[in-house]
């Protein structure tokens, strides 16, 4: 008597994302939509910048159009297939033709889903770096400008130099961001930023398996898993495993659990070192945003005695570089922490 053929479904889930917030990341600002509107600079959040930017990449346009083929070819293979009824089905051919076509067509739309949600993925993280680096550059331009203006003691031409750095810098930064874009190269923009969110991580273990629900690989190589599954039920009803086309069923499935078992150790140790360097950037963060608020209340105080005249110039010009140098560090700690964070992202398939 025949065992029953055991049915696979595939489908892709859809799962909550890693972190709360956390492609809104960035810096709070001075109010300038005065001065946007007087110079129509658009503003420009981070999320409207990668869905343009999704939107005008032809390549990746080319991809969603090979998926969205492969979709409609999928669900005529299976209507098709549908119509092979069980009790018609004696041969081993007769099986192959039901139940590993359609297994086949199932996986092809997997990977091929896959295919444009790496590319996807890929492309966002690309803006994602360029608007952050923009970003920053401009933060650091603004806290030049302003450590110039309280260093109303001195003309410091090496500040000056650095600022012509940093100005040139933000302009090569938002001709990357731009080409992303498919906008002008000297597009400008008003990039919109708020307050980094502080939604704490996720554990570890948590993060681990929502990359193997996730990442566009762990999908490929799954989906090749169960091919093979399906490949070994069949072969074990109609025929016997323990014939030719029985064991080559078998060695195919254990080469796809290998190569699943495989790629699951790489997704670890990638998603390990991402998570921990987000971690490492949270706190460092924190700290730095800690010593800046510090050294602003050193600062004023500081004023205050230099003009009740307790305290010397030297020590006025001291705390001022002491501001700076937190105020960068802050600066540069958000960057980090940004970065560490869409690098988990990608590294978990978010």
């Amino acid at each position: 008597m025949k065992s029953r053929l055991s049915k696979h479904i595939y489908s892709t889930t859809l799962v909550a994302a890693l972190l709360a917030g956390n492609a809104h990341l960035a810096l709070a600002e001075e109010p300038l939509v005065a001065a946007a509107e007087q110079t129509q600079i658009v503003p420009l959040s981070l999320d409207h910048a990668v869905e343009q930017a999704l939107k005008n990449d032809v390549d990746l346009e080319l991809l969603r159009l090979t998926y969205d083929n492969t979709r409609y070819e999928t669900l005529m293979t299976l209507r098709d297939k549908a119509a092979i009824k069980k009790d018609d089905i004696n041969t081993l051919d007769e099986a192959k033709k039901k139940y590993e076509e359609t297994a086949k067509a199932q996986k092809t739309l997997l990977v091929d889903e896959a295919s444009y949600n790496a590319s996807k993925i890929s492309l966002q993280m690309q803006v994602q770096k360029a608007y952050f680096e923009a970003r920053a550059l401009e933060e650091k331009i603004k806290l030049q400008k302003n450590s110039i203006r309280r260093q109303t003691w001195a003309q410091d031409s090496a500040a000056k130099e650095k600022l012509s750095e940093l100005e040139n810098s933000f302009k090569q930064a938002l001709t990357k961001l731009n080409e992303l874009l498919n906008e002008k190269r000297d597009r400008q923009w008003l990039l919109e930023t708020s307050k980094l969110s502080y939604t704490p991580l996720p554990t570890l273990e948590e993060t681990k398996a929502l990359a193997y629900q996730k990442r566009p690989d762990m999908v490929k190589a799954e989906a090749e898993r169960a091919f093979a599954q399906v490949k070994v039920d069949y072969t074990s009803e109609y025929a016997a495993i323990s014939t030719y086309k029985g064991r080559i069923a078998l060695n195919e499935l254990r080469k796809a659990e290998l190569l699943l078992q495989k790629l699951k150790q790489k997704v670890d140790q990638e998603v390990s070192d991402a998570y921990e360097k987000a971690v490492a950037a949270k706190k460092a963060l924190d700290e730095s945003t800690a010593a800046k608020d510090e050294a602003w209340k050193t600062y004023h105080a500081t004023l205050t005695d230099y003009a009740n005249k307790k305290v010397s110039l030297n020590d006025q010009i001291e705390t001022e570089a002491e501001l700076f140098d937190s105020e960068t560090k802050a600066a540069d700690s958000l960057y980090q922490y940004n970065i560490a964070v869409s690098t988990l992202n990608q590294s978990v398939g978010l």
